[in-house]
């Protein structure tokens, strides 16, 4: 397959450096190609993000007839033993869509909104590693390395933030909520979902939940939810489909797209 383009979208990469896409792209092509690679990072809202600039990169660069984007999560490698709520919530997964450049109009990229707030950094995140907090042993005696709840999230604040943002999508698609057949949102809490499709006034037949599955794998729970949604027959070919994601940091992002 002539890849020009791989994307992984993720915040637990194998390495700082080099990206895991740049590894990616190795794997598969086995050596130097003119193929661009590399990481998206805006914690769980990067597959979103990542979509989003593969299929705008895709549409207007003739010379791109193919992108892979790979949504991965391994955060229980950052959970230090004994931590509860790590270890409660936290999975490891992944999902990959592969964009293909056409002419048709049919199956596209729709639209894509988003909103950042990096003002609330300091939520849940590994804050160790990096350049402003390099891994020391006294950091290790005191267990302030790995994943880190510094303060609770609003319970919230996913209710507030995902109805206007499906609504503002649809908006800028300029295309009615009628014609919306699927909705996929990250997958960290069901009653989360119950309760933004209420407020959107949509059934919960018209989403897909994977939680109880595979636990709670952010950057890869959107695109293993779509997965599910097609496997299990709730979409198809043409239907309109948004996903939503929510990232710490505070990163957000939701794109339409037409299957």
């Amino acid at each position: 397959m002539d890849v020009g383009l791989f994307i992984v979208a993720t915040d637990t990469p194998e390495y700082i450096s080099p990206a895991t896409g740049i590894l990616l792209q190795g794997r598969l092509q086995g050596g130097e190609t003119e193929a661009r690679a590399f990481d998206v990072g805006a914690s769980c809202a990067s597959f979103v993000a990542a979509l989003d600039m593969a299929a705008r990169a895709v549409a207007s660069d003739p010379s791109l007839h193919y992108a892979v984007i790979v949504g991965v999560y391994n955060m229980p490698a950052y959970i230090r033993d004994g931590d509860a709520f790590g270890w409660s919530i936290f999975a490891d997964g992944a999902g990959a869509v592969v964009l293909e450049r056409a002419e048709s109009s049919h199956s596209r990229y729709v639209e894509g909104v988003f909103r950042a707030d990096g003002t609330q950094w300091n939520y849940v995140g590994v804050y160790a590693g990096g350049t402003r907090k390099p891994v020391t042993r006294a950091l290790l005696d005191a267990g302030a390395y790995g994943l880190e709840l510094l303060q609770r999230l609003p319970g919230d604040r996913n209710i507030k933030l995902w109805p206007p943002l499906v609504l503002r999508l649809l908006e800028k698609a300029g295309l009615p909520q009628s014609q919306v057949s699927h909705y996929i949102f990250t997958q960290i809490n069901r009653s989360v979902i119950a309760q933004v499709m209420d407020i959107l006034g949509e059934p919960m037949e018209k989403t897909t939940t994977i939680m109880d599955r595979y636990g709670y794998t952010g950057s890869g729970c959107v695109p293993m939810a779509l997965h599910e949604a097609l496997r299990e027959g709730k979409v198809g070919k043409g239907d309109l489909v948004v996903l939503v994601a929510s990232g710490a940091g505070l990163a957000v992002g939701a794109s339409l797209i037409r299957l």
